[in-house]
């Protein structure tokens, strides 16, 4: 486990269980950024060490509280029974992407590219593409009408995206492979419909 994911563990199991720890409250008691709490908290709730309530308070689970009681350094992988020597990881390149979305608001996909890319995605660029213009036709982000300049004179110039729709933390799902084509957005806890045409 990430040492800002193990960081973040600890401070929630120092909180009152009575205590509606919110993210800000994370930040507050962790010293971490807001992008490493939304990292690290995903990676905790993936593999049930937390929990979030309706109003977004978050609380240890048992096998979380279980960790945070035996002390135990949890860098090398979690030891809980469906957990063994698994280290918790985010879910890649497009929750980074989200990332960079709700972070910025306004950003190109070759601004996307630099920002989340670590050099061990295959085919980073169109895959960033491709599920920018799956949040485009769900709803969340709009292409704006002006374009970033190029460096090339005959470019019209990058599209540059608009994240109008911020449902939280989690990266929606992209469901390419049904038929009827979909997100799965995990904070609202449902399926998005790809119903709006994609810009040209």
């Amino acid at each position: 486990m990430p040492w800002t994911t193990e960081t973040l563990l600890k401070a929630i199991g120092a909180a009152k269980p009575t205590e509606c720890f919110t993210e800000a409250h994370m930040v507050a008691a962790t010293g971490l950024t807001a992008v490493q709490i939304e990292r690290s908290a995903l990676n905790l709730r993936k593999h049930g060490f937390i929990t979030r309530t309706a109003k977004g308070c978050h609380k240890l689970t048992d096998a979380g509280r279980k960790a945070v009681e035996e002390g135990a350094s949890l860098r090398s992988g979690p030891k809980g029974p469906q957990q063994s020597g698994q280290r918790i990881r985010d879910r890649g390149l497009r929750q980074r992407v989200w990332n960079a979305l709700r972070l910025s608001k306004k950003l190109t996909v070759d601004d996307i590219v630099m920002r989340v890319v670590d050099g061990h995605e295959r085919d980073p660029v169109s895959n960033v593409r491709k599920y920018v213009r799956a949040l485009e036709r769900a709803g969340y982000v709009r292409c704006m009408a002006t374009r970033e300049p190029k460096l090339s004179l005959t470019s019209n110039g990058c599209k540059r995206w608009l994240l109008i729709k911020d449902t939280g933390p989690d990266a929606p799902v992209w469901r390419a492979k049904r038929a009827n084509q979909t997100l799965y957005d995990p904070n609202l806890e449902r399926e998005v419909p790809l119903d709006q045409e994609p810009t040209a």
